[in-house]
């Protein structure tokens, strides 16, 4: 029988086994808050990096990045393929799977990893880089950023710095498995256009954009909140962070990829909002996103419906919903249209 099961009927299927009853009979975990965490059985984990979530009925390991429902761990962790998870699920549950209705929409999701593992092949070979080396730049936070009104811890923690050799602000760049794979500079020079200099660079290969900037930092308030707001940019991001919006992720381009529509679906959460500059036609958005609507809500952030006297004024301005300032963000993200 093909893997085509309905993603609701699914869903429901799992949230009829309790995760944590089910993993903590094999492996010892600890509570942490409103979470519970082991010693990852997948990899050599000195701290409990595999945390459960009993609310949500996840789990997801903050070392190696696998995570997911009670299918995703008998695929991981007892090594099942997913027919096998999904009956197995199905006897825990005392439900017949054959009877689970099938869709379109995981023959969606199947399309949509086959592609992305097809394009693997054609992937440069990534280096994963040692933490260790953001060290190699100043530990300092820019203080045109804190002009433009980023708070300076909201920096730290993102372990913005200094390439004072270049003239340029960097910042780690993470994976979906959470291991650094590089860094992205933007420049300092106000006349980057004049002396030929591109304004942002990656400062190593790295290939497809198959990752988020800020699943790292934001991942568990993401679960928490059952949602996460798309920006094109780190500096959105952080910015909305300041104001208590720390469920962010940054896309690093106005253009959601396959791969990372792949991503967001395997997240799972509930809504998805995305806040692309006043730049990005909703069209675009719309063709992006057209799969991802098949198994969440996805909403955007947008001025155009204030017709008469646009929030953030100009489209040539290329501006970021969060760039007027809190209010003018807080009225954006109230008013966000659903797609």
């Amino acid at each position: 029988m093909a893997n085509d099961y309905d993603n609701e009927a699914l869903i429901e299927l799992c949230s009829k086994v309790d995760l944590f009853e089910y993993a903590s009979k094999d492996i010892d975990f600890e509570g942490r808050g409103d979470s519970y965490a082991a010693h990852c059985p997948k990899h050599i984990d000195k701290t409990p990096s595999l945390v459960i979530t009993p609310s949500k009925n996840l789990f997801h390991c903050f070392s190696c990045g696998v995570g997911g429902n009670i299918i995703n761990w008998l695929m991981t962790f007892e090594n099942m393929l997913f027919n096998d998870a999904v009956k197995k699920v199905g006897v825990l549950a005392g439900v017949d799977v054959k009877n689970l209705k099938q869709c379109s929409a995981l023959k969606v999701y199947k399309n949509l990893a086959q592609i992305t593992e097809a394009k693997k092949k054609n992937v440069v070979d990534r280096v994963i880089l040692n933490d260790s080396e953001i060290d190699k730049y100043e530990d300092k936070v820019p203080e045109e950023w804190i002009d433009e009104g980023i708070n300076p811890d909201i920096m730290k923690k993102y372990n913005v710095r200094i390439d004072n050799m270049a003239n340029r602000i960097v910042y780690p760049v993470y994976d979906s498995e959470l291991r650094l794979i590089g860094f992205k500079g933007r420049t300092r020079y106000k006349n980057y256009k004049e002396m030929k200099i591109k304004k942002y660079q990656n400062y190593q290969k790295i290939g497809t954009t198959d990752f988020f900037v800020g699943m790292k930092e934001n991942y568990e308030n993401i679960i928490n909140h059952d949602e996460v707001i798309i920006f094109e940019g780190i500096k959105s991001g952080m910015k909305v962070g300041g104001w208590g919006y720390n469920y962010w992720l940054s896309s690093e381009t106005g253009w959601l990829n396959d791969d990372q529509v792949l991503l967001l679906i395997k997240l799972g959460v509930k809504n998805i909002v995305i806040a692309y500059d006043n730049d990005v036609d909703i069209k675009k958005i719309q063709e992006c996103t057209k799969k991802l609507r098949k198994f969440t809500n996805v909403y955007v952030v947008t001025d155009r419906k204030f017709v008469k006297e646009r929030l953030l004024g100009k489209i040539e301005d290329k501006m970021s919903p969060c760039d007027k300032g809190k209010e003018v963000w807080e009225i954006l993200y109230r008013e966000k249209r659903r797609l």
